[in-house]
C-alpha cells in the first residue's frame, strides 16, 4: 500500500480518536498508540516521496531533516519536530502517567497540525511531480 495513503489514514484515525472524549487511561493509551502509528507513517511517507527523487532515507530523523531541506516541513519548526521524535521514542519504550499526559497535550495542541501540514506538502509535491 502507498505510504502517503497510509499516512493520510493514520492521521485521520488519530483525529477521530481526539474527537472522542478522553475519559481514562485506556483512552489516553489509544490516542498515544494512534500518534505512534501516525508518526511511523509520516516518516515512511517522506521516505517514499524522497525515494521517487532518488534519495534514500534510513531513519525518522534523516527523513524529517530532508523534509525541512525541501520545504515540506518549515525549518523554523525543527525544535517541535525533534520534540515529536523524542516523544515518540519515549512513548514506545516506556509508560509513565505524567509523560503520557504531557505527550497527549502536545498531540492535541501541536502534533496533529504538524502532521497535517506535512501531509499537505507531500501531496502537493507528489501532484506536481506526477
Amino acid at each position: 500500500m502507498n505510504p502517503l495513503h497510509n499516512f493520510r489514514d493514520t492521521l485521520s484515525e488519530l483525529k477521530a480518536y481526539l474527537a472522542l472524549p478522553i475519559q481514562n487511561d485506556r483512552d489516553k493509551a489509544g490516542v498515544i498508540q494512534a500518534f505512534e502509528f501516525t508518526f511511523e507513517q509520516s516518516w515512511k511517507a517522506i521516505q517514499k516521496v524522497a525515494g521517487e527523487t532518488g534519495v534514500t532515507l534510513a531513519n525518522p530523523k534523516s527523513a524529517f531533516i530532508f523534509a525541512m531541506q525541501n520545504g515540506w516541513i518549515d525549518p523554523s519548526s525543527e525544535p517541535q519536530w525533534l520534540e515529536l521524535l523524542k516523544d515518540r521514542n519515549l512513548t514506545t519504550h516506556t509508560y509513565q502517567r505524567k509523560l503520557a499526559n504531557e505527550v497527549l497535550s502536545r498531540i492535541q495542541r501541536d502534533y496533529v497540525n504538524m502532521f497535517q501540514g506535512l501531509l499537505s506538502h507531500l501531496e502537493n509535491f507528489q501532484a506536481k511531480n506526477a
